[in-house]
């Protein structure tokens, strides 16, 4: 009795089990579908038509064309032109908006670093005419000009692009016109209301080499002061001219793109609604986004990849060279004291000097004058801006920026994952559109940005697969030429015999030729390491069951989506495993 009742309940139970699996099994394959909105609802045209009527889109009454590219029944040849436009158009605003980002950070950087310099340039003149106006008070009214011409011509090696005045001979008439105010007041020390004869005054100028008066202190600020204003005009201008780069990429359109990028672009974006799928859901992959942004870019301007690192490369190590311990900054904090400095070393060899002087030009001869007068009471102290702490140095904006080009040495390479983080493009590769339908993408990721490798923009061999635009040969012309100025002006030798042949180098735009040969190959150096975006290998279903798929799970090729062979294989081991137990324990009763 008790072995023929466990019987019938081990039946019952299997029984219970067939119907639950039987029951699951329909529920998986069609009755209720638990994945997008997109996938719940039929291909319509009516969705695709209202879509392309908001992106003003002409669409004519349907005549059941299909378009070559999509193949949709919601859009013909037509529709696909004008669709194919508009997807184009899209991707050249997407990355001039991101460039002229980039343009933004070099511009400002630049227009910040200039402006700190010239208000410490400004805040040095003050204190150096303070100097001069309290402890070298009668040398002050005859050393003004000298001081203001030095100082002008610093800033105007900062701010303009001709260069008319040589700082270095600008510092050596310095300090041959302070020799006579110097010798009169700080030496012999005459009387204020008395000068020198203007031929006594040209004697001491003419005998300025041989006298020395100032020691070696002229000859060594001049190289010192040569050679890190020019190291600072270099950088503010590679700066500038970088950021003109950025802006240049404007004038370039995008006609030279190939029908390949096009078909590309087309295919991702807007081949779903001519399917008739909503557009919202049915976002791009994000493998095929990055795939298709690499291919169009090396078409469009990512040919400007390589020598973009090169010379964002050369840019941290000017940076560096500029605001070290003897750089610019350094440079214009010190001058006034290195001035008085040149002024001490006269007076306190006063005896030799004098005796070098009488023997050179003889005796002083002096002439009274009062035209000083009015000068001596209008460079009082009180009448000049006092600074007691240096302005602030742009230290957290310029580490900033360092950060900002070493993460974007790769700039046009990775301006395909940058574009393709719009809200637009699916963040995975499960359960996307593919290019032709809904379901898995599962190429790889082109790991640079040549077409050699590339499933979306296909590879050609042909010489006339990328155009040379005239413009853009003249930017890599120019990233070359700006690379090796500020290499140049890094090295050793180059702030002071090379650094007129560097701003000449620079304003002519002179530099090597871009390599026709160039090897896509060279430029995995610079590239992200690739990493495929689809499916690796799988190991052989165990229960690899083609159930045939009922409602919109199918995609639109006709294949079972992976997911659903998974999900199925599972409910059927499931099942059996739950029988068997069953059965094992009926047998056992």
């Amino acid at each position: 009795m008790h072995l023929s009742r466990g019987l019938a309940c081990s039946q019952k139970m299997s029984w219970v089990v067939v119907l639950f699996c039987v029951l699951a099994l329909s529920l998986e394959q069609g009755g209720v579908e638990t994945k997008s909105v997109d996938q719940q609802e039929l291909p319509s045209c009516d969705r695709a038509y209202g879509f392309f009527a908001s992106i003003n889109v002409t669409i004519k009454p349907a005549n059941n064309d299909q378009g070559n590219v999509c193949g949709g029944s919601c859009c013909d040849n037509q529709v696909e032109s004008q669709l194919e436009a508009k997807a184009t158009k899209n991707f050249e605003r997407l990355v001039k908006h991101h460039t002229r980002s980039q343009r933004g950070h070099w511009e400002q950087t630049a227009n910040m670093y200039r402006d700190y310099l010239l208000q410490l340039s400004r805040q040095s003149e003050n204190k150096t005419l303070s100097l001069f106006s309290t402890v070298y008070q009668k040398m002050s009214p005859l050393s003004r000009d000298p001081i203001l011409e030095l100082y002008g011509t610093i800033r105007n090696h900062l701010t303009s692009t001709s260069y008319q005045d040589d700082l270095e001979l600008v510092t050596d008439k310095f300090f041959r016109d302070l020799f006579p105010v110097a010798y009169h007041h700080a030496v012999v020390h005459a009387d204020k209301d008395v000068d020198f004869h203007s031929d006594y005054k040209n004697c001491l100028t003419h005998t300025y080499d041989d006298l020395k008066p100032f020691g070696n202190i002229p000859q060594e600020l001049s190289k010192s002061l040569v050679a890190s204003v020019s190291a600072a005009s270099v950088l503010l201008r590679v700066l500038s001219e970088g950021a003109e780069v950025l802006h240049k990429l404007d004038d370039l359109g995008t006609e030279n793109l190939q029908s390949s990028c096009k078909a590309a672009l087309l295919k991702m974006n807007y081949c779903a609604s001519c399917k008739g799928r909503n557009h919202h859901h049915a976002k791009p992959c994000a493998g095929l986004c990055k795939n298709v942004m690499r291919g169009c870019l090396m078409q469009y301007i990512g040919i400007l990849n390589q020598d973009w690192y090169t010379f964002t490369n050369a840019i941290v190590p000017l940076i560096n060279t500029v605001r070290s311990a003897d750089g610019i900054e350094a440079e214009i904090k010190a001058l006034d004291g290195r001035l008085s400095n040149a002024i001490m070393h006269a007076m306190e060899n006063g005896p030799q000097l004098e005796m070098k002087v009488k023997k050179a030009c003889g005796l002083p001869s002096l002439m009274h004058t009062d035209a000083l007068t009015g000068a001596y009471e209008s460079t009082g102290p009180n009448a000049l801006l006092q600074h007691n702490k240096w302005i602030l140095a742009p230290n957290n904006e310029m580490l900033q920026f360092e950060m900002t080009i070493d993460r974007n040495k790769d700039l046009f390479l990775q301006l395909s994952s940058t574009l393709c983080e719009d809200e637009e493009y699916h963040t995975r590769n499960e359960d996307c559109w593919t290019g032709t339908s809904l379901g898995d993408y599962t190429h790889d990721s082109a790991p640079t940005m040549s077409q050699k490798y590339n499933p979306e923009v296909p590879y050609s061999s042909s010489s006339e697969q990328f155009p040379r635009d005239s413009r853009l040969q003249m930017l890599i012309d120019k990233l070359i030429t700006l690379k090796n100025v500020a290499t140049k002006a890094v090295s050793s030798h180059a702030f002071k015999s090379d650094s007129d042949k560097m701003l000449s180098d620079m304003a002519e735009g002179s530099g090597d030729h871009y390599r026709e040969d160039y090897d896509s190959n060279e430029d995995d150096e610079y590239s992200e390491n690739g990493s495929g975006s689809g499916e690796g290998p799988r190991r052989p279903d165990i229960l690899n069951v083609n159930v045939p798929v009922s409602g919109n799970n199918t995609p639109a090729d006709g294949k079972t989506s992976n997911s659903n062979r998974i999900s199925v294989s599972s409910i059927m081991l499931t099942c059996s495993v739950i029988l068997l137990a069953g059965l094992a324990g009926s047998s056992r009763h």
